[in-house]
């Protein structure tokens, strides 16, 4: 029973009409005892309440309080002005209480939680409600395989760039220093102490292998120097292509740069292919 009906139940036999079986014996139900008593108990506090109460006609049950006569334009404000009223001396907690008993509050959070989580748990007990359930899951596996499987084959693509064990400069500079860093022109000593700072053994002293590396890089920059320098231009050309085809490998700029697109198209064309077999 909601707010509008439960206080309609409680006010609707204030005042009404003679019972026409008054001399028989009757089972009164414990709700309208405590209605009554309520309206009494009101009553003795204000006897205009009595004689209120026996004017049916001038009152509203939904609308109005049985105990300051006051109106309101809805129920609902009817039961929060109970509420708010409730204890005060022209409305005793017990009779405002044996009012409300019957009502159940719409704003209860608790119970509205749990009588959601039983409907959920209902409906989803149904076997189409299982079946479709199953399917999701299956589609969302099989789209999360595809997903990978795509990045897999980007992945592989790509080049796997290695240090040969006998590097010239211009490579290590190519491989170890991102491009921002990368001269326009042959690189110089200016562009080895970039190189070293990077390389340097002191700072990675967990790591044997920038010993090495630092040990390669001084060995290939004194051969670098002793170089002419029109065959300076021409490796530091030649190898510049070399860094960009191992990098790549089968893949293009465009494709870098549209990748998300590029991962999306593969996933669909795996998906298909599975839907084939």
């Amino acid at each position: 029973m909601d707010v509008d009906s439960a206080l309609a139940a409680n006010l609707a036999g204030i005042g009404g009409p003679q019972d026409p079986t008054a001399g028989m014996h009757h089972h009164h139900h414990p709700h309208h005892m405590n209605m009554s008593a309520a309206v009494a108990a009101a009553a003795a506090i204000d006897p205009a309440i009595g004689l209120n109460a026996g004017a049916q006609d001038e009152i509203d049950p939904k609308k109005t309080c049985i105990f300051c006569h006051k109106t309101f334009s809805h129920p609902g404000s009817l039961g929060r002005h109970l509420d708010l009223k409730r204890g005060t001396r022209l409305h005793p907690a017990e009779q405002v209480d044996q009012l409300r008993g019957d009502v159940k509050r719409r704003g209860d959070i608790v119970e509205i939680k749990a009588r959601r989580a039983r409907r959920a748990k209902e409906y989803n007990a149904r076997d189409e409600v299982k079946e479709r359930a199953k399917l999701r899951r299956k589609e969302k596996e099989r789209t999360g395989r595809a997903r990978e499987e795509a990045k897999g084959n980007f992945l592989n693509r790509l080049g796997l760039p290695a240090l040969p064990p006998h590097p010239s400069f211009p490579y290590m500079v190519l491989y170890f220093l991102p491009p921002s860093q990368w001269p326009h022109d042959p690189p110089t000593q200016e562009t080895y102490n970039q190189l070293y700072l990077n390389l340097d053994p002191s700072m990675h002293i967990d790591d044997d292998r920038y010993l090495d590396w630092a040990s390669k890089a001084k060995v290939a920059y004194d051969n670098w120097v002793g170089l002419p320098k029109s065959k300076r231009v021409d490796v530091w050309n030649r190898e510049q292509r070399s860094a960009a085809e191992a990098a790549l490998g089968t893949l293009t700029l465009f494709d870098l740069g549209r990748r998300e697109e590029w991962l999306t198209d593969e996933e669909k064309r795996i998906t298909a292919m599975e839907a084939m077999m």
